[in-house]
């Protein structure tokens, strides 16, 4: 996809309004251009070569990207600030969210005072910091949660294999984008994961509603129960947040022309740090890199082939200073 192609992508992304989210999503991919191949850089490790050996790849998390801005949220502070103080003096709010508390769980009435006086006890610039601090904990959190798994639709650029080949180092993994590809079985029940390409933009995304319901969830776990299950059960569900925020990178990388998975349900960090999510796929051919080592390349290629994959390509360079792929080795050879 160009970035016309991208930024209709986007828009249509941010049109949605997450309430009938099968068919907005028919919508959204109706926008989608998809790639024959997508490709994957990857260096010469202990890892890397066991999920090469194993077709494996594992969702990784946005805090562990190497770009730190990476689905890191946007939030107007301004705004934020505004709207703690315009809740902080609305007393009336204030006192119908107590008696909702009382209603819903049956609490005597001096519980919901000592609640109002509490929130009360503190400034309206005490709350503003208070926010700010749980705000940026949420911002953190969101991309210890944001998980996905990054393709490119090409296999010639020279800066991803600088970035991501161990500079030409390592090998590149070939995918064919099929109806195959993206289906998963969830005990019995047939799923697509959802492929999306990376919009580039010098404006940001303003995520500040979304940061305040993870906000929420995490200000919710420290409370007592009760307190904890009214605040879970009346925080808005705010679809498509979480697919804006991770696919909207800075202008400076479009050259990557990057997709991602994404993967399809929203898991904790602590969730996560207990079990990476994986999804194992055979690559459609593995490319070696120009500066790959003798004994590296041997390894990769042994390991491919114990993996199944059909084709091995060595990657040079022509007279003319382009990349070339000259095929070493294909199952089907007599």
């Amino acid at each position: 996809m160009n970035n016309k192609d991208r930024k209709i992508f986007w828009d249509t992304l941010c049109s949605l309004q997450g309430i009938d989210i099968n068919h907005e999503a028919e919508i959204l991919r109706k926008t989608i251009k998809m790639p024959k191949y997508l490709y994957r850089f990857r260096p010469v490790t202990i890892n890397s070569l066991e999920s090469l050996r194993t077709n494996t790849m594992f969702f990784s998390t946005a805090d562990h990207y190497d770009d730190p801005f990476d689905s890191f949220t946007h939030i107007d502070w301004d705004l934020v600030a505004k709207q703690i103080q315009a809740e902080y003096h609305d007393t009336v709010k204030l006192e119908k969210i107590a008696t909702s508390i009382q209603t819903t769980f049956n609490l005597p009435e001096d519980t919901v005072k000592a609640m109002v006086a509490a929130i009360k006890s503190m400034t309206s610039d005490q709350w503003i910091d208070f926010s700010t601090t749980v705000l940026k904990e949420a911002r953190a959190e969101i991309q210890k949660r944001q998980l996905s798994i990054c393709f490119t639709e090409q296999c010639n650029n020279e800066v991803l294999w600088l970035k991501y080949a161990s500079e030409h180092k390592g090998f590149a993994l070939e995918y064919q984008v099929t109806d195959e590809f993206l289906l998963y079985n969830d005990n019995g029940i047939k799923h697509n994961y959802f492929l999306y390409p990376i919009y580039y933009s010098n404006s940001k995304y303003n995520a500040s509603d979304y940061a305040k319901k993870i906000a929420f969830q995490l200000l919710a776990l420290s409370l007592n129960p009760v307190l904890q299950t009214y605040i879970l059960s009346n925080i808005p569900t705010l679809n498509w947040h979480y697919e804006r925020i991770g696919l909207i990178k800075h202008k400076c990388h479009e050259h990557d022309k990057e997709w991602r998975i994404l993967h399809p349900f929203i898991m904790t960090s602590q969730d996560i740090k207990r079990q990476r999510p994986q999804m194992n796929r055979r690559p459609n051919s593995v490319i070696i890199g120009i500066r790959t080592g003798s004994s590296e390349k041997n390894l990769i290629i042994s390991l491919a082939k114990e993996a199944g994959i059909p084709r091995i390509y060595q990657l040079s360079i022509d007279r003319n200073g382009k990349f070339v792929k000259s095929l070493i080795y294909s199952e089907n050879k007599i």
